[in-house]
């Protein structure tokens, strides 16, 4: 009987956190058997719909290639789940097991996020995050060893990883008695580093940890609309649009000094969240922009350890006690769409726009101070009644 080559494709590896600001919790992967797909419960309840996930790469495929006994084998073929079973086989024919063993790297889902170079030696990605969150796909991985004697009945396991980190960023007013009504409308992160190298390990296995990444030094602002503006309330709403969530190079990170930007006017070029937002006060009065439509209020992100690859980090900003600062670059991203009914002002302080890093809001509440002056006695004043 001839042996030809077969994957069982295990799962795509991955870990969910769900936490205020940067905490990030890893779910661990369930154990695995060969000719089982296995998933991790961040996959089977995924949040973004851009996201890879078992379901998807049946319909997509993936793609591999061979190397083994110092040459290629065979090179980029596109692999789909088999009619029936559990193993994966190559489109356009079978292909037999040699008598040596084969190094197999394979990808998936690349869009316009990365280009790869597959070799025997040396295999990358070259990673150039988009600019429109839409097409900050989620690039997926995979590398094993395989032979005939191990692998022809079973198939070769391959365990794909997420190449990326993705963020989430939530809003919420947990203060009851708060004195304005503040409407959000979208998020930007900024300042991040937009190409990398990524070089593949030895392996995905469960405990290999993609750490391969040259980072360059051109960095971007990236930015997200909803889909219709949302008044805050002690329930945390999502400020991603429809597109998703941001994925972004894992990276580590800098935060912006807003108090010292604010203060002498130097910008340390770190990094920040900014949310697309309208204050009034209770009674409707135009706090933040002063017109009455949108602007950006800004605040420093700062992950413990940085972005790491396949983790999701849900951040929720509440703005119980603030409004973040005036945004260090207010007109950045160029070119951003908002939702229908949504404007951003040109001009959001009147008389005159304060620094970047000057707080939204003082939080100082309009009191007196009162005094009543004591009667003053005027000089007496005698009226002569007239005589009829």
């Amino acid at each position: 009987m001839k042996r030809v080559m077969k994957w069982a494709v295990i799962a795509i590896a991955s870990a969910m956190a769900m936490a205020s600001c940067s905490k990030v919790t890893d779910i661990a992967e369930p154990a695995r058997e060969q000719g089982q797909i296995g998933f991790t419960p961040f996959i089977a309840n995924s949040l973004r719909a851009a996201e890879m996930d078992i379901a998807t790469l049946k319909g997509t495929g993936f793609t591999v290639s061979a190397f083994g006994n110092g040459a290629a084998y065979f090179e980029g073929k596109t692999v789909k789940p088999e009619i029936t079973g559990d193993l994966w086989a190559p489109q356009g024919g079978d292909i037999p097991w040699p008598s040596f063993e084969l190094d197999f790297i394979a990808y998936a889902n690349l869009g316009e996020y990365a280009t790869a170079t597959i070799a025997q030696t040396g295999s990358k990605l070259e990673l150039t995050t988009p600019t429109e969150v839409a097409k900050q796909v989620d690039v997926i991985v995979a590398r094993a060893k395989g032979n005939g004697a191990d692998h022809a009945t079973t198939g070769v396991p391959l365990n794909f990883k997420h190449v990326l980190s993705q963020i989430e960023v939530k809003a919420v007013n947990s203060n009851a008695n708060s004195d304005y009504k503040i409407k959000v409308a979208g998020v930007k992160i900024g300042r991040i580093v937009k190409k990398a190298t990524f070089a593949y390990p030895a392996d995905t296995k469960s405990s290999t940890t993609l750490s391969g990444y040259t980072l360059g030094t051109e960095k971007e602002t990236f930015a997200d609309a909803m889909t219709e503006a949302k008044e805050l309330s002690a329930t945390a709403v999502s400020l991603m649009g429809k597109d998703g969530n941001f994925m972004l190079i894992p990276q580590t990170m800098t935060k912006w000094d807003a108090t010292t930007h604010q203060g002498s006017g130097t910008d340390n070029n770190g990094v920040y969240l900014s949310v697309l937002l309208n204050i009034t006060n209770k009674e409707g009065v135009a706090i933040y922009p002063t017109d009455g439509k949108y602007a950006w209020a800004a605040t420093p992100l700062e992950i413990a350890g940085g972005l790491e690859a396949g983790k999701k980090y849900v951040i929720t900003l509440d703005f119980k006690d603030g409004a973040g600062y005036q945004d260090p670059e207010a007109n950045k991203p160029a070119g951003f769409t908002t939702a229908t009914g949504v404007e951003i002002s040109s001009d959001p302080v009147k008389p005159a726009m304060p620094k970047p890093g000057t707080p939204i809001l003082t939080n100082q509440h309009i009191k007196f101070t009162v005094q009543i002056e004591d009667w003053q006695d005027s000089d007496a004043n005698t009226i002569n009644m007239p005589n009829a």
